[in-house]
């Protein structure tokens, strides 16, 4: 990765060199988009664990999976759940998308690990919560419906 030196206008001095990424134009003319791309120092040590996304993700995918087990009885069905299907992946795609060319780490800023994150600090907008709140406020809800999807698909069965 190449660097490029930063000049502030305002102070008339040379700034920390930013880094330039090479990117592989599938469009031609599509433009550069490092400026997309937004170094967060201390994401790493008071920002969301991957592995909590991973979780959200997963949880997502077995209320899906929930989906075609119990109601994908015929084409019409089949049909409705490909489409929500190519939605949720859609959906996590742009996710995942916006959380590489965002609040990206500081190079050779480490990652805490997992049960360093349960028990220390992620910044919210209104202040400082444990990484046990954080988790619990994104996996609780997708969680609870997921839950739910497989109960009503019990039910749905049986009957």
């Amino acid at each position: 990765m190449a660097t490029q030196p930063i000049y502030d206008l305002a102070t008339e001095t040379l700034v920390a060199p930013k880094p330039v990424r090479r990117h592989l134009a599938i469009v031609p003319d599509a433009g550069n988009y490092d400026e997309l791309e937004r170094t967060a120092p201390g994401i790493a040590s008071r920002g969301v664990h991957p592995a909590t996304l991973g979780l959200l993700v997963g949880v997502y995918a077995a209320m899906l999976l929930t989906f075609w087990t119990f109601f994908a009885r015929d084409a019409a069905t089949a049909l409705v759940l490909t489409v929500v299907s190519v939605f949720m992946i859609l959906y996590f795609g742009l996710i995942a998308g916006g959380i590489v060319l965002s609040d990206t780490p500081a190079p050779g800023e480490p990652l805490r690990s997992f049960s360093e994150f349960i028990k220390g600090p992620v910044d919210i907008l209104t202040g400082t919560i444990t990484g046990r709140e954080a988790a619990v406020q994104m996996l609780f809800l997708p969680a609870c419906m997921a839950v739910l999807a497989t109960i009503i698909g019990i039910i749905a069965r049986v009957s």
